[in-house]
């Protein structure tokens, strides 16, 4: 995917490839490291504590996620119901439709990914929380970022007009 700055390539990649190798679906490997070590941390997702901490929970169907996707997916004229499962999201990554070019599709997939990791980092380790409006505009600011930093790419040429159009 060769779209998203290599910043936000690795969350995404983890994101996919622990789990589908190890098959661990009931808690994260980091909570179940941190929980099995002894350092106090609840194996609940810590974005709204009300389920354990997993892959798809914490990354799409968590309260907090879910309106993170809400708002950035809505920038991209699509509903949340796009997707409830990994499964689904990596096909919904993969199909293409003509408003919305895969290219951006993937580069707010790795952006939604990496920030939605990021804020459950600062949460966990540093006690620091955002709201995800919050989450959102630095989400938009990235996105824009990365589209005027690859003006010489052609396939980012129209990126701009198409993440701009349901602002």
């Amino acid at each position: 995917m060769d779209s998203a700055p290599p910043l936000l390539k690795p969350t995404t990649f983890l994101a996919h490839e622990v789990q589908q190798k190890t098959g661990k679906h009931k808690t994260s490997i980091t909570v179940h490291c941190l929980f099995s070590w002894g350092l106090g941390t609840s194996p609940n997702c810590c974005l709204c504590d009300s389920a354990p901490e997993s892959r798809d929970h914490l990354l799409l169907r968590c309260e907090v996620s879910e309106q993170i996707w809400e708002l950035i997916l809505r920038r991209l004229g699509y509903s949340h119901s796009c997707f409830m499962s990994w499964t689904a999201f990596i096909e919904w990554l993969s199909i293409t439709n003509s408003h919305v070019p895969r290219i951006l599709k993937r580069l707010v997939a790795h952006a939604t990914i990496y920030h939605i990791w990021a804020e459950r980092n600062k949460r966990l380790h540093d006690g620091i929380s955002s709201t995800p409006r919050t989450i959102c505009k630095l989400m938009d600011r990235n996105i824009r970022d990365t589209i005027l930093g690859k003006p010489h790419k052609k396939s980012f040429k129209t990126l701009m007009l198409s993440w701009l159009r349901n602002d």
